[in-house]
């Protein structure tokens, strides 16, 4: 796509198309790497239809990385507000199920994370990572700033963008980047064309004011209430700040509701048929599927966040998902500019990246067709709640063991933002090793290839997940330093980044191999394993320019269970072994 307008002006290592969180994300990293940075955003940056109100574990492991998880610690929400998950007829009535949810203040870190996840609406999350953008001196953010076309060359891209004051100029970047979401005006012009899947429901939300509903004694104990019907769940209401500002949502069917019939369902819940509500914006309709780009890739444009992936909101992976993408994209863009990196890098973003999306998309059309079948699924208690009496009693107890058995994994995102993998990545070498099951209901920490290497606390208030980035890493547990000469030497060779860290000895070592389970590591920028072995490559300059996008695995060792280069799959061990 191209347009008339002056010539080039200005060069970028890379321009971004969309300062949301996916684009302001991408741009703050590549700036903390030095890269210089064109953020383009034709609006002013402010979110007015913010679904999002979690960032969940992974997306926190991020903020800790990036140095931002105290700005978001502190972006607002009242640290002490309860946050349980509350289902009932209505908030005047006795709650039916609750799923305990501490207050940020009273959260601690899991066993497999040195952070926890944090409430944040979009309202505010955006600003943060716009800031984030913004501190990094090689980042250039322009609000109000509209590209109106593209033009790709063989070594640039043309950018022609639309100035506040109507005045068209050119900019050029290595390579462009689309986070300029949904409706990516950038993933039109590449005829890059989605899947999508069936529409599973229309959905919709509202943000209000009303202080005779902040005032009921139940309102004050949930961070989420879900009003429980006969012809099913469709009704949740959120403490959208937690100072008396609330966010509605009408999951299921709720696309074309007025203005007023908001109004009316939200005083049904509260009981308080005469409620005076105070609207703070319009209702925001959306429909819930699935859409995903065939292409994630073209030449020197890439898709990202919304512009690429689309999914139902439940279980709050969209936008966090996008955020993943910030950081699988950003670190390869900046290896091939550097030079260390090769073209296979760059190709292997849409590989993993699909993956990790397929994944989560899963994961939340799953949790909104919980949804949608509670209609259906809920019957026989609404048949003994009706009867009233001990029958009632009984309904309302079957009520809740169902309700906390079908959407405990809603509320259980640990798994679902941990257990992503890029075990087929072109640039991932098997090891060999059984691969885990995929459950989104537990998380089993591993080192295998492609997974998020395990926190380990290495000393007090520093975690394995603290050592990686910005190059690649090389843990070395349980044997000499000297061990990984050759390794070293083939890294610097090619001109590839690495860090190397010796754990031979203490009660660290072992529980960096309880975790590891290999004396060798190799450890990605973005915290993924690339590889592992108990020995010394015999080729360490192969493994180098594999991880680098140089060369290809072979494809049988992603199918096959073996690889040349670990023989055997490696053994889970309790000790160093060293």
């Amino acid at each position: 796509m191209s347009t008339e307008s002056s010539s080039v002006r200005e060069h970028y290592d890379i321009v971004i198309v969309g300062a949301g969180p996916t684009g302001s994300a991408m741009a703050g990293d590549l700036g903390r790497r030095g890269r210089s940075v064109l953020l383009l955003e034709r609006g002013d940056g402010a979110v007015f239809d913010a679904r999002l109100h979690s960032v969940n574990i992974r997306t926190m492991e991020l903020a800790r990385h990036w140095g931002i998880e105290t700005d978001l610690r502190n972006c607002g929400w009242p640290s002490e507000h309860p946050q349980d998950v509350v289902w009932g007829f209505n908030l005047k009535d006795d709650e039916v199920a609750r799923i305990d949810w501490p207050a940020i203040s009273e959260m601690t870190p899991p066993d497999c994370s040195p952070t926890f996840a944090q409430r944040c609406p979009q309202v505010w999350f955006n600003p943060i990572l716009l800031d984030f953008a913004r501190r990094q001196t090689s980042v250039d953010v322009r609000l109000h700033h509209e590209m109106i076309g593209f033009e790709q060359g063989e070594d640039a891209v043309r950018v022609d963008v639309r100035t506040p004051n109507g005045a068209t100029v050119a900019v050029q970047g290595s390579y462009l980047v689309a986070a300029d979401g949904a409706r990516s005006s950038v993933r039109r012009a590449l005829g890059v064309p989605t899947v999508k899947s069936p529409v599973l429901g229309s959905s919709a939300e509202i943000i209000f004011r009303c202080p005779e509903l902040s005032a009921l004694p139940l309102t004050g104990s949930f961070g989420r209430f879900t009003v429980l019907e006969r012809d099913g769940m469709s009704v949740s209401l959120l403490p959208f700040d937690g100072r008396g500002t609330y966010r509605l949502t009408v999951m299921v069917g709720g696309g074309e509701k007025t203005d007023e019939q908001m109004k009316e369902i939200i005083r049904s819940l509260a009981g308080l048929p005469d409620a005076d509500i105070e609207l703070l914006t319009p209702v925001m309709p959306w429909s819930s599927r699935e859409t995903l780009a065939e292409a994630f890739r073209v030449g020197r444009v890439f898709l990202a966040g919304d512009a690429a992936h689309t999914m139902p909101t439940t279980g709050g992976m969209g936008m966090n998902t996008g955020v993943g993408d910030s950081l699988d994209l950003g670190w390869k863009l900046d290896a091939v500019l550097a030079g260390w990196g090769g073209e296979g890098l760059l190709d292997s973003y849409d590989i993993e990246r699909r993956a990790a999306v397929t994944r989560t998309s899963s994961f939340a059309s799953g949790v909104y067709k919980d949804w949608v079948a509670t209609k259906h699924r809920f019957q026989s208690s609404w048949d003994l709640i009706e009867q009233g009496g001990s029958a009632e009693h009984e309904g309302r107890t079957l009520l809740a063991e169902t309700l906390l058995t079908t959407f405990s994994r809603e509320y259980n995102a640990v798994p679902a933002a941990l257990g992503y993998r890029y075990d087929r990545s072109p640039v991932v070498i098997p090891d060999g090793s059984r691969p885990l099951p995929d459950d989104v209901t537990s998380y089993v920490p591993t080192a295998a290839p492609g997974h998020r290497a395990p926190h380990v606390w290495v000393e007090p208030g520093r975690s394995t997940l603290d050592l990686f980035g910005p190059g690649f890493t090389l843990l070395i547990i349980g044997r000499p330093a000297g061990d990984a000469q050759a390794l070293s030497e083939a890294a610097q060779n090619a001109g590839l980044p690495l860090a190397v860290l010796c754990y031979d000895f203490g009660p660290v070592r072992d529980d960096l191999m309880r975790a590891y389970e290999a004396h060798f590591v190799l450890v990605r920028p973005d915290g993924h394993v690339a590889w592992r072995a108990h020995n010394q490559p015999d080729d360490p300059e192969r493994i180098v320019d594999l991880v680098r996008g140089v060369g290809r695995v072979d494809e049988t060792q992603h199918t096959s269970g073996e690889s040349e280069l670990a023989p055997s799959p490696l053994p889970v061990t309790s000790s160093s072994g060293g």
